[in-house]
């Protein structure tokens, strides 16, 4: 089984609950003092053309994460910004510790995204276009900390998390809202992270959609660390050819307004997945076994 913390569930049905073409409380984060706003154009030096230093420090202390932070032993967590693109910025926060090395604790990539929705199906929404918040990278590491049976490392990690997912897609569904863009885009470039952001993000293409549920069909039982692990190592087969499954890139989605999101509730779409999943059965190869040494 999948063990996720009860937190990210809990952030998850809240924004699952969100009215967005009604307006929306977005979580008492509206004092002035929060943000830098700039109407008419991108701010210099601010994120996303909005947030100031100061007010994405006020927002980081709102919502905990600089004390979940303090209380991994990084005492003095500090918020770096690149805005030098204006295509793409940067966010990162350090830890500032004299004059030892700085440890970056969380580093963002995010960048302005055009999807057209394409769907080898009749739709309404074939030809419409969305501006999006495209998450280009996102690491967040304690870079202290140990790997352990309770916490695995995962293919691509080399240290365990910060525990603050829930929070973090909180914040960024928040962000992506308030500078008026109407979804959010990920890409991921493993197995397990399309598994965390599927409880609310879509493939944009419904084959690809249908993939990743038929690999939690008929491997799903497994840890999701040994499934991750499988997965990486080219142990799970397509088991009609019996040939290694190669993991795919594909754009998940996340609608902020309702009439793109209502797409991925609807029939069509769910039939479409449906109907791809029969397509593809898989297992896993007999002859692996996890490495202990990726704990």
């Amino acid at each position: 089984m999948f063990n996720i913390n009860e937190k990210f569930w809990e952030i998850v049905n809240r924004l699952l609950d969100i009215d967005f073409d009604q307006g929306w409380d977005d979580f008492s984060l509206a004092e002035i003092d929060l943000y830098t706003l700039n109407i008419g154009g991108r701010g210099e030096g601010l994120f996303l053309g909005y947030y100031s230093v100061k007010g994405l420090e006020l927002i980081f202390n709102k919502y905990h994460i600089f004390e979940k932070i303090r209380k991994k032993g990084y005492g003095n967590p500090r918020i770096l910004l690149d805005t030098s693109d204006p295509y793409k910025h940067r966010l990162r926060v350090v830890n500032e510790e004299g004059k030892k090395p700085v440890p970056v604790l969380i580093d963002l990539i995010v960048r302005s995204e055009t999807v057209c929705i394409d769907l080898p199906y009749k739709s309404p929404q074939n030809g419409k276009k969305y501006e999006t918040l495209a998450i280009e990278w996102l690491q967040m590491q304690d870079v202290r900390g140990q790997f352990s049976a309770r916490r695995p490392r995962l293919p691509g990690q080399d240290h365990p998390g910060l525990g603050i997912g829930s929070e973090a897609l909180e914040l960024l569904v928040i962000a992506a809202r308030r500078v008026g863009l109407q979804g959010i885009v990920n890409i991921p470039n493993h197995f397990h992270n399309a598994y965390f952001y599927s409880r609310i993000f879509h493939y944009e293409n419904p084959r690809e959609q249908a993939k990743l549920k038929a690999i939690l069909r008929d491997l799903g039982k497994m840890p999701l660390y040994k499934l991750a692990w499988a997965m990486e190592e080219g142990a799970v087969l397509d088991a009609v050819s019996n040939k290694p499954f190669e993991w795919f890139t594909g754009r998940q989605v996340f609608p902020l307004i309702s009439g793109w999101s209502g797409m991925y509730r609807s029939r069509p779409y769910k039939k479409a997945v449906e109907n791809y999943m029969k397509d593809y059965k898989f297992k896993l190869d007999d002859n692996w076994t996890f490495k202990e040494e990726n704990r």
